[in-house]
């Protein structure tokens, strides 16, 4: 922008003023440009909201409608302090009676010889140990916990060493990380020197596997969590059970299911608030409003019309509302657990099959991942409006920089002018100033 005009003094003009108010008039086609501009920006900023809502309903309903939406189990067990189970997904119901012959443990071997102190006296002063084939070597005088400290030291050892107390002395045990009958572990004793350490023939307990029963089939396995002895699920034993079998009880769990159904409840009512914050918007005339564009107004009704049509040829219910879902009068979905567990007790698979179709008819949730997804997909309707505001703005932009440059001429034009006409001003006031001198002399 030009330098300010600076007046003579010479006249009672303020041509600062008059350049200034002659170009905030001509520079209204430029504030209304920018205004525009700024309601369009506001409005990608809504259109880019109202993609993240309809993309986080989309991905609940696709949730809902999938293959395995219903595939939830619940597994209960008649002595739970004798055994635990996690259902997966497709483990067949039913029930499940398991014996326990048998739990899975480690070896745990202890010294035969005790000693009156742990960390005085050295038991050793040099030598190996050997111990599942891994060598414990002992370099210098060590006390009972100091040989418990190179055992745990070596690397890859099988075992973890410990010292307890047996009535007043102490003796070093030795237990195996890993249960199962394939986990036993030798022990080869060549330490040398000290007052000597002497391991038990007789192991204080040998490493098993579990061994049991389920439904009569008999399995043994090295871990207590045994897999696959009930399909697709995963069993922890606690305790034996050799005569009285643990039950362990599979049945459909409906909680899954609901919550998904509770997630597009309230995705979809998300979606449907923010439309109306928008339709409000447009009525108080704001102008960053999206309500006026068909694809928003036109949406609700879309969405609302998809899952009230009747679905038939896909089993024993033919409408959302036979299940527990349905409208208020504000347009808002709502789920009534109570109805759609009577539905789920009549007939499971045929709700099911109402929300995510048979292979040839469409489930109310599918057809309506389809709707969505023609909004929201790569070249749908949603990224093209929001490209169609991207270009505007961009144009708009181009406009107010051309017209800047225009008003920076317009303004060192007019601003030329007027200091030429105070100068000359000026120099008029000079010669009317001299002239009066000439006539006050001449008088």
């Amino acid at each position: 922008m030009s330098s300010p005009i600076t007046l003579s003094g010479f006249n009672n003009i303020d041509f600062s003023q008059v350049l200034n108010a002659l170009m905030a008039q001509e520079r209204i086609p430029v504030t209304q440009l920018q205004t525009q501009q700024t309601a369009l920006t506001n409005q990608k900023t809504f259109y880019a909201t109202f993609a993240s809502k309809l993309a986080s309903l989309e991905s609940a309903v696709q949730d809902l409608s999938s293959a395995n939406a219903f595939d939830g189990r619940s597994a209960t067990v008649s002595d739970p302090t004798a055994a635990t189970v996690q259902a997966g997904g497709t483990t067949p119901k039913g029930t499940y009676n398991v014996l326990v012959t048998s739990l899975a443990k480690a070896q745990v071997t202890g010294t035969s010889s005790t000693h009156a102190d742990r960390n005085t006296t050295a038991v050793a002063a040099g030598g190996t140990l050997t111990i599942g084939g891994i060598n414990v070597i002992v370099n210098g005088p060590v006390t009972l916990d100091g040989l418990a400290d190179a055992i745990n030291g070596t690397a890859n050892i099988g075992v973890s060493a410990s010292v307890v107390q047996n009535g007043g002395n102490y003796q070093l045990v030795l237990t195996g990380k890993d249960t199962g009958a394939t986990a036993g572990f030798a022990i080869t004793n060549n330490l040398t020197g000290g007052s000597g350490v002497a391991f038990s023939a007789t192991n204080a307990q040998d490493a098993t596997n579990a061994v049991g029963s389920v439904n009569g089939i008999a399995f043994s396995t090295p871990s207590n969590v045994v897999e696959g002895v009930i399909p697709q699920s995963s069993l922890q034993l606690v305790k034996t059970a050799p005569t009285n079998p643990i039950v362990v009880t599979i049945t459909g769990d409906r909680s899954s299911v609901k919550a998904l159904v509770e997630k597009v409840r309230s995705a979809f009512n998300d979606v449907v608030a923010f439309i109306d914050d928008q339709q409000l918007a447009a009525k108080e005339k704001n102008p960053a409003s999206i309500a006026r564009d068909p694809l928003v107004r036109n949406l609700r009704s879309q969405l609302a019309r998809v899952l009230n049509t009747e679905r038939t040829g896909l089993g024993s219910f033919t409408a959302i509302s036979q299940v527990g879902l349905g409208f208020t009068r504000t347009g808002q979905l709502e789920f009534n657990e109570s109805a759609f567990d009577a539905a789920m007790d009549r007939d499971a698979a045929g709700v099911q099959a109402l929300f995510r179709g048979n292979g040839t008819d469409s489930g109310a949730f599918t057809a309506l991942s389809t709707t969505i997804d023609t909004y929201t997909t790569a070249g749908g309707l949603l990224p093209t409006a929001q490209s169609r505001l991207d270009d505007q703005v961009s144009k708009i932009g181009h406009r107010i920089d051309e017209y800047e440059l225009r008003l920076a001429a317009r303004r060192e034009s007019l601003q030329k002018e007027f200091t030429a006409a105070d100068l000359a001003i000026k120099q008029l006031n000079n010669s009317l100033g001299q002239l009066s001198s000439l006539g006050a002399v001449s008088s």
